[in-house]
């Protein structure tokens, strides 16, 4: 008999058939906490540090021929960091050939214009020696010469001021040129000089030093490649520095699509990967002005977060760790607040469906903050009701 009634009350509710109620997954809503935060992961950094660079010695790039382990501590003066000098040495070398070339040819210009000088000056002492005796010529009695040696006398005495004033100028003009000769040498020999510098200043300080103690880390480039052996940097780039772990903070990364509401200020529960058991604290200290990829095989943009961490232990809050943080965008005490996949959309505006019975009644809401994932309700809505997290069948 029993039987019988179970079958007939199965039989009689396939005829009546299932309220759209039925045929979808429901939420009760409630008044409580909400939420809005934002998922990103990042690393930790040190708020202040001392860069490592090159050493001084010229605008050329250099190679990196080893470097101090990264992590690892180092002591006031040790030597950090040591470049590749074989470039150096080789430039050294060839500029010193150089400057002994120049300085081969200037004593070659010089020995040569004392040589035509003193062509020269032998030349003027034989002008001066027949000048002194044209001069010394003199006719007292125009009837002891004849005309023609009068007249040759005369010339003879002028030729020989014109040459003499033609040897002068001849040397002046050698010694004018021997001088532009030799400052161009002298320009060639500076340019050397400078290159021969810088080329032994590489050399001497080929090497750098611990400034303080302290913890070694080494840089990244922009797409974040590590700078290590065997790296080109270039004058000014830092290589490494030595942070200052009483100071930390994490730099994370949150998605350009995704940084609706992000402010300065804003509260931040942080986890190192490595001590998921052990939660940091913190506040958003800035945000990069504008979004950039950080891959640069993907146009995806990022912001760029700092977050200055509350508390800071050197034994475990290091430099470079990778960390996970939930940054915290608004929190209300008290708010109905549903997810996002159950609320619609159209030309009336945002809308939910309300369980009313057995069956779906399409309610008009207001909202108030919006999240990632949930969304706060301010009108339409009150505690206790349900709603479809997703439309009947066909509807």
């Amino acid at each position: 008999m029993t039987k019988f009634w179970v079958i007939l009350v199965s039989q009689l509710l396939s005829a009546c058939g299932a309220g759209e109620a039925d045929q979808v997954e429901t939420l009760k809503v409630s008044d409580d906490e909400f939420v809005i935060s934002l998922l990103a992961k990042g690393e930790l950094r040190a708020a202040e540090s001392t860069p490592i660079k090159p050493p001084p010695g010229s605008n050329d790039p250099r190679t990196i021929s080893w470097l101090a382990p990264n992590f690892s501590t180092v002591r006031e003066g040790e030597v950090i960091a040591r470049f590749d000098v074989s470039n150096a040495e080789r430039g050294a070398l060839e500029t010193g050939i150089e400057l002994t070339k120049v300085d081969i040819q200037v004593m070659a210009k010089e020995r040569e214009l004392e040589r035509l000088l003193s062509e020269l000056g032998h030349e003027l002492e034989l002008v001066d020696i027949e000048k002194l005796m044209a001069e010394q010529f003199t006719i007292e009695d125009s009837l002891a010469y004849s005309r023609h040696e009068i007249i040759d006398a005369t010339r003879n005495k002028e030729l020989l001021e014109y040459r003499s004033g033609h040897l002068d100028n001849k040397k002046d003009r050698y010694s004018e040129r021997q001088s532009a000769e030799v400052e161009v040498l002298g320009a060639v020999r500076a340019t050397q000089e400078t290159q021969n510098q810088q080329h032994r200043q590489q050399i001497d300080q080929s090497e750098v030093r611990a400034p303080h103690d302290g913890f070694l880390v080494y840089e990244k480039t922009w797409w974040g490649l590590q700078i290590d052996v065997g790296s080109t940097v270039f004058p000014g780039n830092k290589i490494a520095s030595i942070p200052n772990l009483d100071r930390m903070e994490a730099v994370l990364k949150v998605l350009e699509t995704e940084a609706v509401g992000l402010d300065e200020g804003q509260a931040v529960d942080l986890k190192i990967d490595s001590y998921p058991d052990r939660p940091l604290t913190g506040v958003v200290s800035s945000i990069s002005a504008t979004a950039a990829p950080i891959d640069r095989d993907s146009p995806v943009k990022y912001f760029t977060v700092i977050v200055a961490l509350d508390k800071s232990d050197p034994e475990w809050i290091t430099p470079d760790a990778q960390v996970r943080a939930e940054i915290h965008i608004n929190r209300l005490d008290q708010a109905i607040a549903i997810p996002n996949q159950a609320l619609f959309q159209d030309q009336s505006g945002d809308w939910v469906l309300v369980r009313s019975g057995r069956d779906l009644e399409r309610r008009k809401v207001t909202l108030g903050l919006r999240g990632a994932t949930r969304s706060q309700v301010t009108a339409g809505l009150e505690p206790g009701e349900e709603i479809a997290l997703y439309p009947p069948d066909g509807k």
